[in-house]
């Protein structure tokens, strides 16, 4: 009898560790979006206890129906609340945790009251962002608080979040996308300034993000500030060196945008979800990144920087506060009607008109995000090239819902398809 080959009985290696992909979700079509899009997990802000207050959030009585969506699709719920919070606000603090109880599978926060509350209720408690851990002593201390989880300071390399994850024996979350701020994270004094919006409670209005006429003293010369825009960061994109990150063996990847767009959570989150999966396949190409990045690129954005990972950013820190997408949506109308038989939906144009051959977006609390090619359109049971203001038909074969709204992507003005756009003035 031959000898079995040992090696066609071996068991395959096992698939590298992909880390939970996080996901923004200001409301529940950003919800939707995510998940469609392959998050593991998403957070919400609820209320204005959290430091996106300007974002829609979910109500307190929303809360379950937001947990049992993300529980239904196998998606982990996480509640932000990572504001500092003042003495008369205590008791909201706790009727909300109250109701996060069985509903969600962890707090981000940092203010010890918070964190208090969160560990007499046995919630989970991831340590925010805000608290600006940058060292495994800080993460311990936490730990020993009963955190589970840390998201390290922003300003943190690559090098010093792997030495804060094994010197802690504790989860690590970092983000991989979207804005930074020009100040310590929250801890900036301006916008209460100007406009007596805190920053440290989510308020802040980025006055950051301006012109601004600097005049030089003794002579009286003036210069206006904002070509380069030296207070405002352009947006963290870790796509180009994402294998560094997965190589680290970190935890969690979080994207930024709770105050973006659905389409921009469905873009970026799916995005990050394809290129995740192609390493753990051994199939993260150069080419693949090129793609995902032009997709990353229609989207808003700052332009792009590799943030603090491999030290001082310098002069690729700052860029124009403005969105430099390709593209941008208009509004044509909302969904009347959806004959799931015929796969035809009934659109009502208010605004935009659009013609056979545009992209259109639809979007809504239950449908997330729908993108489509304009296909056949009637008017009365007339096909016409473009739709005119009233009730139109759309042959569809994707599900929508009446009340859905309706968009077209048109391509921003001065610019074709692969290129930067201008920047806009004033």
């Amino acid at each position: 009898m031959q000898p079995q080959d040992s090696t066609s009985s071996a068991a395959p290696p096992p698939l590298p560790r992909r880390p939970e992909l996080l996901a923004p979700a200001q409301d529940f079509t950003c919800l939707q979006a995510a998940i469609q899009a392959g998050a593991d997990a998403v957070y919400v802000g609820v209320g204005g206890l959290n430091m996106r207050s300007a974002a829609h959030n979910i109500t307190p009585a929303e809360l379950p129906e937001f947990a049992a969506v993300c529980r239904a699709a196998g998606v982990r719920a996480y509640l932000a609340l990572n504001v500092l919070v003042f003495e008369s606000e205590h008791a909201a603090v706790a009727a909300l945790l109250d109701a996060a109880v069985g509903q969600v599978d962890a707090v981000i926060a940092w203010d010890p009251a918070v964190l208090a509350a969160c560990r007499e209720r046995g919630l989970p408690i991831h340590i925010s962002t805000q608290a600006s851990v940058a060292s495994a002593a800080t993460a311990r201390f936490y730990r020993d608080l009963g955190a589970v989880r840390i998201i390290p300071a922003r300003e943190c390399t690559l090098e010093e979040i792997v030495a804060i994850r094994e010197g802690a024996g504790i989860e690590v979350e970092v983000f991989v996308h979207g804005a930074m701020c020009v100040n310590y994270s929250g801890r900036c004094f301006l916008g209460q300034d100007v406009f007596g919006k805190s920053g440290n409670r989510g308020a802040c209005l980025q006055p950051c993000r301006r012109e601004y006429l600097i005049t030089e003293v003794e002579e009286g010369d003036t210069y206006i500030l904002g070509q380069d825009y030296v207070l405002s960061a352009r947006d963290l994109c870790t796509l180009p060196f994402l294998e560094e990150l997965l190589g680290a063996g970190l935890d969690a990847f979080k994207i930024e945008g709770r105050n973006r767009n659905p389409e921009y959570v469905q873009t970026v989150v799916g995005a990050y979800r394809q290129a995740i999966d192609a390493w753990a396949a051994g199939g993260l190409t150069a080419e693949l990144k090129s793609v995902l990045m032009q997709r990353l690129g229609e989207v808003y954005n700052r332009t792009f920087s590799e943030g603090f990972y491999h030290g001082r950013p310098v002069a690729d820190f700052a860029a124009s506060r403005r969105s430099q997408a390709e593209y941008r949506k208009e509004y044509v109308g909302p969904v009347r009607n959806y004959y799931d038989r015929a796969r035809v939906a009934s659109i009502e144009v208010l605004s935009n008109t659009f013609r056979v051959g545009d992209e259109l977006l639809i979007q809504g609390r239950t449908t997330g995000v729908v993108r489509c090619t304009a296909g056949e359109i009637r008017v009365e049971g007339t096909p016409v090239d473009e739709t005119p203001r009233g009730l139109v038909t759309l042959g569809l074969e994707q599900l929508v819902r009446a009340g859905d709204k309706v968009y077209v992507r048109v391509l921003r003005q001065g610019c074709s398809a692969g290129e930067t756009p201008p920047e806009p003035r004033g």
